[in-house]
């Protein structure tokens, strides 16, 4: 769970569920905590983020020093589009004397009252001891209440979810409706003016396909590197257990061979196996990278588009790039195959065993460091063709994207004509009303 051994989620832990007996009185609540927004490792606010649009009730820590900020305000702003339960959790009020901690509540209210029109409310918290009263307060108020009133409260988070869904397609529907309602030329001016950002996507997918490329480069030599590190290891034991079990195979020539075969086929398979599953994390790791960089080039992308079509139609386009989901390879399948050539056996009805052990045993001894190495190389090369696939898939997904919003942005501009400001109008009226009555569902009308 810490940056120190598992940085950059190296290991790949999608989620750690823990239970423990003290909030057995919650149960029915999911408590998620993300990296905060502050951090200084990018990936822990990229994770914190990508949450959002999943939240339900929302518990903003903010500390007393400083009491709040602008990048706090924010952060509501955006908790509220998908959620209406948003509490201000102000910590560290241990650290101020009562008549501090009533001036301090009083400023974060004043300016939460500002910036909202319903604003979040603040409870003062502290986890030393002497301060029960205040976690009580905190209990009774926000969990304890969402727990009686669950139902209801679930109601009024899809809805807002909903609400927020309806804005943004009411948005592309005002583009198309200011475009409409313009005369041909200037509308064709303007159009001009908020698709400038169309010349730009050829330059913007090489950017794209270099990015995918580079990382594609080095995953050969990489996943080779780390997997020839098991080399030693991975010959130390299948030598340690084959001097161990040779003495038992003492049947004919064509027998010990096939369970040599059998023997060697299973234990690298299983040796092999492992050695992937444990370098899956490093060899899979450039593609958090990617997908990362991908991610910032789209939303930049959609707020640069937003501006256009802002200054050109008076309409932005409020839109959140979506997840963009990384899709890793699974681990290749480990299969070692023959070993020897058949040719052997015809030798096993002349030579006795007991003539030949010596030779034979050398022999199989010899043959398992090249059989690992080659099977090492072997499984480079698959985990280079996943890795590179799994990247290329990527780049054309962030491609698609590019492509699907620039198209959706055109065809509104283009089709916008007189005669179909009156159904584009009808649209939006439809959306308005689907909004007032999700609204109305929320707030329990």
């Amino acid at each position: 769970m810490s940056e120190r051994e598992n940085p950059e989620n190296s290991k790949k832990v999608d989620l750690i569920t823990i239970e423990l007996p003290q909030i057995e009185r919650f149960r029915g609540l999911r408590f998620v905590d993300t990296p905060g927004l502050e951090s200084v490792l990018e990936h822990n606010t990229d994770a914190s983020l990508r949450w959002l649009p999943n939240v339900g009730l929302a518990l903003v820590a903010v500390s007393v020093d400083p009491p709040l900020s602008q990048r706090d305000i924010d952060l509501v702003k955006m908790l509220y589009r998908f959620t209406p339960n948003v509490t201000i959790l102000l910590t560290k009020v241990d650290l101020l004397q009562p008549e501090e901690r009533s001036e301090v509540l009083a400023f974060v209210r004043a300016q939460l009252a500002k910036a909202f029109d319903r604003p979040p409310s603040v409870l003062p918290y502290s986890v030393r001891p002497g301060h029960q009263d205040l976690r009580s307060q905190f209990e009774a108020a926000i969990l304890q209440r969402t727990l009686e009133e669950f139902g209801e409260k679930r109601h009024e988070i899809v809805a807002r979810k909903i609400e927020t869904m309806l804005e943004e397609c009411s948005d592309f529907i005002r583009l198309g409706l200011r475009s409409a309602e313009l005369i041909d030329a200037e509308r064709e001016r303007l159009k001009q003016q908020a698709l400038g950002e169309k010349a730009i996507i050829a330059d913007l997918t090489s950017e794209l396909r270099l990015i995918a490329n580079h990382a594609a480069g080095g995953t050969r030599s990489e996943a080779q590197a780390k997997l020839d590190t098991h080399q030693a290891e991975i010959e130390r034991r299948l030598v340690t257990e084959f001097e161990t079990l040779f003495p038992t195979w003492d049947k004919r020539l064509a027998m010990v061979m096939s369970r040599y075969e059998e023997w060697l086929n299973n234990t690298l398979s299983v040796a092999l196996a492992a050695v992937s599953m444990s370098e899956r994390p490093q060899l899979v790791q450039r593609l958090d990278g990617c997908g990362r960089q991908f991610r910032r080039y789209l939303q930049e992308f959609r707020d640069r588009l937003s501006e256009r079509t802002m200054s050109a139609f008076g309409a932005p386009l409020r839109t959140t790039e979506v997840e963009f989901e990384v899709h890793e390879p699974t681990i290749p399948d480990v299969r070692i195959g023959k070993v020897f050539d058949r040719s052997w056996e015809l030798l096993s009805p002349i030579l006795p065993m007991w003539v030949i052990r010596p030779i034979v045993r050398s022999h199989f001894s010899r043959k398992i460091p090249y059989m690992i190495y080659k099977n090492l190389s072997r499984l480079a090369s698959q985990w280079e063709e996943a890795i590179n696939g799994a990247l290329l898939g990527m780049e054309k997904e962030a491609e698609r994207r590019l492509g699907e919003l620039m198209s959706t942005v055109e065809r509104l501009i283009e089709t916008g004509r007189d005669d179909r400001v009156s159904t584009i109008r009808l649209n939006l009226e439809q959306i308005e009303s689907a909004r007032k009555a999700i609204s109305q569902i929320g707030r329990g009308a």
